[in-house]
């Protein structure tokens, strides 16, 4: 009985011990979870202090990135906008930047050059070291420097160059930028401007030899007249003075010719429907010329009008029926009296005004040009003749005063429009062009002269 009892209380000892052991377990496990609690609510608070200084940042990182790319839209804006030509590259030599003009001026499509490198895509052009691409290799930049471009359709574009580097906040060179301007038409216009002061000396010089020629010619004119008169029909010596008469006369009238040159004519510009005046110049000048022109065909075409109204001109009726009676008599003596002569005139469309003619005429914002080709198909003109043919004096024809063309070169410059002369492509014949600047919309009313 005793050892039972033992027994028993050994084993209540014992389950008061595991009870002891469990329950200081228990409190240690809820002292664990309140700490752990604790913690998940201090976590939770940090956390939500955090979440909200993360939104924050994330807010002003938007709105930052909003401002850098309006920036940017910005900065792109105006690279696109301004008419000089601006190409970026990194070290590495890839494009970074490639703007409008530049597209415009080299003639290559604005997306293509973007990441690839300078030398694969951009003409190096002389001098080779005016670019972005060696200043970024070389460190080395350059100002204003001329430089000639020859682009993939084979033209040739003369540039103003100027070079820089361009450095991050560290002032460590990223690249470099080359901006260039077209001096295209400004050494025309300078090449145009030294040829009008060779003219404008040539002129005078022979205005004052013509009037010292005249009057010698009037008294040798006078005195043949009155010698013819001394000799009988059938005197051999009376011929003889018919050929100093005939001499004189043509040596008069080239005086006159050249006297009317160099004369400054005063544009009197009436309103004319330039269709129906083209029709009654070529009527006129077929009238007057009926013997030469038996074999002579004229074809004229004004019907490439879109909208199909009459292309109005404001023009000197007779100083421009001028240029068409030089340009169809050099025709007919090219051919020799037997061929065709052709006319075509349409306006064109501002844009391509501009991209055809842009080298040629300067035109307002609000003005196109009106294109007219006089076509003929006699033989040709030699290269070496094509950029001396409005030259005063030069003519390749036997008894040609070489005025007529000058005469017309010069009237269409009154005019404030230009004149050029092609071979035509398949190499029988020249394309005279007339180019007229005009409003776009047809603001004139035609005159009633």
């Amino acid at each position: 009985m005793d050892h039972r009892n033992r027994a028993n209380n050994t084993l209540q000892e014992n389950n008061i011990t595991e009870i002891e052991k469990f329950t200081d377990s228990y409190a240690s496990f809820n002292r664990i979870v309140n700490s752990l609690q604790r913690k998940y609510l201090e976590l939770k608070d940090d956390f939500t202090e955090q979440n909200e200084k993360l939104v924050e940042a994330n807010k002003k990182l938007v709105e930052l990135t909003k401002s850098n790319i309006a920036v940017t839209e910005f900065l792109n804006s105006i690279l696109n906008s301004v008419s000089a030509g601006v190409i970026a590259v990194n070290q590495n030599g890839y494009i970074t930047h490639f703007n409008h003009a530049a597209s415009r001026m080299l003639g290559i499509p604005r997306k293509e050059p973007f990441d690839k490198l300078y030398r694969n895509i951009i003409p190096p052009g002389e001098p080779v070291d005016a670019n972005a691409l060696r200043a970024a290799e070389t460190g080395k930049e350059v100002n204003s420097i001329e430089k000639k471009i020859e682009l993939a359709d084979g033209s040739h574009l003369q540039i103003s160059v100027s070079t820089a580097i361009l450095k991050d906040n560290e002032d460590r060179p990223v690249g470099a930028v080359e901006i260039f301007q077209d001096l295209t038409k400004i050494k025309k216009m300078e090449k145009e401007i030294a040829r009008l002061n060779t003219l404008a000396a040539l002129g005078e010089m022979a205005a004052t030899v013509a009037h010292e020629v005249r009057n010698p010619l009037a008294g040798i004119g006078g005195f043949a007249a009155l010698l013819e008169r001394d000799f009988d029909e059938s005197d051999p010596k009376r011929d003889l003075v018919k050929k100093i008469i005939r001499g004189v006369e043509s040596l008069n009238k080239t005086v006159t010719t050249l006297l009317n040159y160099t004369r400054n004519e005063e544009i009197n510009c009436v309103c004319v429907d330039y269709g129906n005046f083209i029709k009654s110049t070529i009527e006129q000048f077929k009238n007057n010329n009926i013997n030469k022109l038996k074999d002579v065909r004229f074809e004229f075409d004004d019907s490439p009008i879109s909208d199909k109204q009459a292309i109005i001109l404001k023009i000197d009726k007779l100083l421009f029926r001028q240029v068409f009676y030089n340009i169809f008599t050099n025709a007919v003596e090219a051919f020799k009296g037997k061929g065709t002569i052709e006319i075509k005139t349409r306006k064109l469309p501002r844009q391509t005004a501009i991209t055809r003619y842009a080298d040629k005429l300067m035109l307002g914002i609000d003005e196109t040009i009106v294109e007219t080709a006089v076509i003929d198909n006699g033989p040709g003109i030699d290269k070496e003749h094509l950029e001396k043919i409005f030259a005063p004096f030069y003519t390749n024809k036997q008894g040609g005063t070489g005025l007529g063309l000058a005469i017309a070169w010069k009237i269409m410059k009154a005019h404030t429009g230009e004149i050029f002369v092609e071979n035509v492509k398949n190499g029988k014949g020249v394309a005279f062009y007339l180019l007229i600047p005009t409003p776009i919309d047809n603001v004139y009313r035609e005159s009633k002269k």
